[in-house]
């Protein structure tokens, strides 16, 4: 039968099964060695090691309120694939190539009802190549983690429906305004005792067309960062990132109109994790960073200023049983604000629980409560398996 005719009792079947096999495989690292360390026996193949691994992460989103089927019937909420090389030139260096794929395995089966028409069935996520020495630092080039979120964002990105007030996932666009995962930029990371610098450039990137048509171009950028530790279970962190972008006309226009924009990020956190607790706090100021919430034009299209705050709270109940390692059960927050025409602002509250299975499963029960100036967003409830391999 083609997988676009299936049942819908045959993927949740076939979810139970997975599951099922994952609760009872032992534990173990998640990563295939595809190729081990000295596994070749050739003194130039032996330093390498090629490892393959990935996560499948089935997701069922309810909404109070008006909703996409896909929603209540299961979607993919950000699987991804995953290949890593390792090559060690001397015990002090090392190489590595890194590539990361998205996937949406409810469209690459074509399962009805199952995925938004408009998401692709894959897309690059990570690619990219570091050297990483001991004594003088990492330098890593590609499409990665951008500043900002390395030093500020991967610290709150610890919750389910996450990401609606920290510059991870609220600019133009992901992969080119610097925040998230910017393509073609070089990374520079070194440890001390207790600081951790981070530096980075944003070289030239293609045109690409929003989803609103208009189109954004970035020129270049530049941002730096510190993390200061002055305990095991204590962080401070700090960042600025800066990107010099163009936004031009939508591209049926008859005549091209274009505006320049200097986009500043500013964010700072604190991480605190004494024994079982996990706590953070992030709180981030955007200028012309911002995509304007209603009706944005050429001259017009990124909010002037705007902030965001992040908290979290989790506590980690360990078992160690053979079914069941963790759970924790958590609380956060976060308040975005835009000054503009329309002075937009958004809340949310969350509290849910993540229980881990073993190494290979872990499922998150999430309930947000919205509260957005233009009402536009609705109470929501999340459950997301994370399914790793």
């Amino acid at each position: 039968m083609h997988p676009k005719h299936m049942h819908p009792s045959k993927p949740v079947l076939s979810l139970c099964v997975m599951t099922c096999a994952l609760l009872i495989a032992p534990i173990g690292h998640t990563e295939i060695d595809l190729i081990a360390k000295n596994q070749l026996d050739s003194p130039l193949l032996s330093p390498l090691s090629v490892q393959f691994g990935g996560q499948l992460r089935p997701q069922w989103v309810h909404n109070v309120g008006d909703e996409p089927s896909y929603y209540k019937n299961g979607h993919d909420g950000l699987s991804r694939l995953r290949l890593t090389i390792n090559y060690d030139v001397s015990p002090e260096t090392k190489v590595v190539g890194y590539y990361e794929r998205g996937i949406n395995p409810f469209k690459i089966l074509g399962m009805d009802n199952h995925y938004s028409p408009q998401s692709p069935s894959s897309s690059e996520r990570q690619s990219y190549i570091s050297i990483e020495n001991k004594t003088y630092g990492t330098l890593t080039y590609g499409h990665q983690f951008g500043l900002y979120y390395s030093v500020i964002g991967m610290k709150s990105d610890v919750w389910d429906n996450d990401a609606h007030a920290g510059a991870t996932a609220i600019g133009a666009h992901t992969n080119y305004d610097g925040a998230n995962r910017p393509k073609n930029s070089l990374m520079y990371s070194k440890d001390f005792d207790h600081f951790k610098l981070y530096a980075n450039v944003l070289f030239p990137e293609k045109a690409k067309v929003l989803s609103d048509q208009h189109i954004y171009k970035r020129q270049n950028g530049a941002g730096i960062g510190l993390d200061y530790k002055p305990s095991k279970t204590l962080t401070y962190s700090a960042a600025f990132s800066t990107t010099k972008a163009q936004i031009k006309s939508e591209q049926h226009q008859a005549t091209t109109e274009a505006n320049d924009y200097q986009q500043n990020i500013f964010g700072t956190a604190v991480t605190y994790q004494p024994n079982q607790w996990y706590l953070v706090a992030t709180a981030s100021y955007y200028n012309d960073f911002v995509p304007v919430v209603n009706n944005p034009t050429v001259q017009h299209y990124f909010v002037g200023d705007g902030y965001g705050l992040e908290a979290f709270a989790g506590y980690t109940f360990k078992f160690d049983l053979p079914y069941l390692k963790s759970i924790q059960p958590y609380i956060a927050v976060d308040s975005l604000r835009l000054k503009s025409a329309e002075n937009f602002r958004a809340n949310h509250q969350y509290v849910g629980f993540s229980t881990s299975f073993n190494k290979n499963l872990k499922i998150m029960t999430e309930h947000t409560f919205a509260s957005t100036s233009d009402k536009s967003e609705k109470d929501s409830t999340w459950i997301t398996m994370f399914i790793s391999f």
